[in-house]
């Protein structure tokens, strides 16, 4: 008797798990990575407008970005590219980026005056401290320049350097 009953409850197991469905497959893999961030692009899309009005509105900087970035090219340091980003992340008027083809990063922020200039400097030393451990930042007039990644390129951060506290 006990045989038979083992037999029924063993056998009704089988049916049971014979009638679930399987489950899901996996997702797939992705086999190339995707663009890092998010996928809501919703917020950048007043970035152009408002890096065309930072362009409009520049200030009458002690040095511009133009200006170092000649200077540099003059002085040997080639940059790869340039261009305007966002001041707004460094409370600057006008910002600028220029990276050489070793990725020194050169950032050049101008601002209304030299108070604003030492705040904006103070903000970015303090903001970007962890993010960017080796950066260098000076101000000359209203502007502040900041080098990063030259700690292994101390001969070019320093040409920077030196070009930009000369104009």
């Amino acid at each position: 008797m006990r045989t038979t009953i083992l037999f029924v409850l063993a056998l009704a197991a089988c049916k049971r798990a014979e009638t679930q469905p399987p489950p899901p497959a996996p997702p797939p893999v992705a086999t190339t990575q995707g663009a890092p961030g998010s996928t809501n692009l919703a917020p950048l899309a007043g970035l152009a407008t408002r890096l065309h009005s930072e362009a409009a509105q520049r200030p009458a900087a002690t040095v511009t970005a133009e200006q170092l970035f000649a200077a540099l090219t003059q002085r040997g340091v080639t940059l790869a590219t340039t261009k305007q980003v966002l001041a707004a992340t460094a409370q600057a008027s006008y910002c600028a980026l220029g990276v050489t083809p070793d990725a020194i990063a050169i950032a050049v922020c101008e601002y209304t005056s030299p108070a604003e200039a030492r705040a904006g400097k103070r903000l970015l030393d303090t903001r970007y401290a962890r993010l960017v451990p080796d950066a260098v930042r000076t101000i000359n007039g209203t502007t502040v320049l900041t080098v990063a990644n030259g700690s292994k390129r101390p001969a070019v951060r320093d040409r920077v350097l030196k070009t930009f506290a000369s104009l």
